[in-house]
């Protein structure tokens, strides 16, 4: 995936439009009846990987160097149950490369990109994004790392989201990854998971990419790492990093 490449939507919308973005795609709000807040534990979570589960009505966050890769994997999942939106700072140069996506999800022409002219705006798209319900994920890259009280913001419109999603199916979460930095560190995430590229096998002929992918912040979960593979058809592999 190539982060210089044009990016999906050159024409993309600013940031105070997303809700007018989302309505003109039928995806606007719904209200859902029967469930509160509380209701985020009966969603199950978006499985990336067997190793890899992200709960829902939550923000997660992606680094290391390949974090945009690891934030692809994520929105390839989330694809197979609902819209993806995918919010990116709109002064900086470079974009999605759809090409590179299609690697790691099934139609990245129906990824929704949005560029948001400012940091604060790309925080508002995704808390207004995630409160609708009607998107199965919002990856946003970050320029700036928010602080405790707006991941409690970004929690609670991921929560209010699934309360709304009935109708629609889709229990939303969010991603953030740093635009700028490869090792950043939100305070306040639900799990933090970090992808870092890998040398190719030698005499592996297809030399499939490679990764190691690092769990380092679960609820309930210790520090783990695993081997991820990427065949040139099909879907990526962990193993475990000791076996590999």
């Amino acid at each position: 995936m190539s982060d210089s490449a044009s990016p999906l939507d050159p024409g993309a919308a600013p940031a105070r439009d997303v809700a007018a973005l989302l309505a003109a795609r039928g995806l606007g709000g719904l209200e859902r009846a029967g469930r509160d807040a509380a209701g985020r534990a009966e969603w199950p979570a978006l499985a990336v990987l067997p190793q890899m589960a992200l709960a829902r009505g939550r923000l997660h966050e992606a680094t290391g160097a390949a974090r945009r890769t690891l934030a692809a994997l994520v929105a390839g999942a989330a694809q197979a149950e609902g819209p993806v939106l995918w919010l990116v700072p709109r002064w900086r140069a470079g974009g999605l490369c759809p090409q590179g996506l299609a690697r790691f999800m099934p139609d990245p022409g129906a990824l929704i990109t949005v560029g948001c002219p400012t940091a604060v705006d790309i925080l508002w798209a995704m808390e207004e994004a995630l409160r609708a319900g009607c998107v199965a994920l919002v990856v946003a890259e970050i320029a700036e790392t928010p602080d405790l009280r707006q991941v409690r913001r970004l929690h609670r419109a991921a929560t209010e989201g699934c309360a709304r999603a009935a109708q629609t199916g889709v229990g939303p979460l969010g991603l953030v990854c740093a635009q700028d930095h490869a090792e950043s560190r939100v305070a306040g995430v639900e799990s933090r998971w970090a992808l870092h590229p890998l040398p190719p096998v030698p005499e592996a002929m297809a030399q499939a990419p490679r990764w190691r992918l690092e769990r380092q912040l679960a609820r309930g979960l210790p520090p783990r790492d695993w081997v991820v593979d990427l065949p040139d058809r099909g879907r990526a592999v962990a193993r475990d990093a000791a076996l590999a």
